[in-house]
């Protein structure tokens, strides 16, 4: 009986033991990918600027009484949205603005692992900027600003519907930032 009994507790200690390295699954996230991106161009009257825009992408025209300029940029099947700010400024107030403009990418820096960041000029169209990419779970991943150096600057900041998880929204923000730099690279001041 003994032997029965310690066979028995043998063999509970055994399967019991066994089973203490079970890891479940990780969560899984679902296939994100956009479709092929097409540009049309975007030159609203009432606009003192226009650039090229995704397709995939509406304009939103601010409410009556909002600042003359800013539009929103939404991508509705993606959860998405580029908020675009313009500000008439003059030399003496475009160094305080561009300034204001990256202290908003530095309070991103808290959540973000790396910044990059890309200058673009295109002496042509009178377009000079910058290109934020921050890393990490940033709440805004993409931001950039443009000026013409004299009396415009145009501001955008890409900002997600969701809690920001940049793993599962690597695909989703890599589309943004290819619509983005079309942007920019399109953009061209009216006046």
């Amino acid at each position: 009986m003994k032997r029965v009994l310690s066979v028995a507790l043998f063999l509970y200690l055994l399967i019991g033991s066994s089973c203490t390295d079970y890891t479940p699954k990780p969560r899984g996230y679902f296939r994100i990918e956009p479709p092929a991106a097409r540009y049309q161009v975007l030159s609203l009257d009432s606009l003192p600027y226009s650039f090229n825009v995704s397709q995939l992408a509406t304009v939103e025209l601010p409410e009556a009484g909002s600042p003359e300029g800013w539009i929103n940029l939404s991508y509705p099947s993606l959860g998405v949205k580029i908020y675009c700010s313009y500000l008439p400024v003059t030399p003496a107030t475009l160094p305080v603005t561009a300034s204001e403009s990256r202290s908003l990418v530095s309070r991103q820096i808290k959540t973000a692992n790396e910044v990059k960041v890309q200058e673009y000029s295109n002496s042509e169209e009178r377009v000079y900027g910058s290109l934020f990419l921050l890393g990490g779970e940033a709440a805004s991943p993409v931001q950039f600003m443009l000026t013409d150096s004299i009396s415009n600057f145009f501001r955008g900041a890409l900002y997600y519907d969701c809690v920001p998880n940049a793993d599962s929204l690597a695909p989703v923000t890599d589309y943004l930032r290819k619509d983005i730099i079309e942007l920019i690279q399109s953009f061209s001041w009216k006046k």
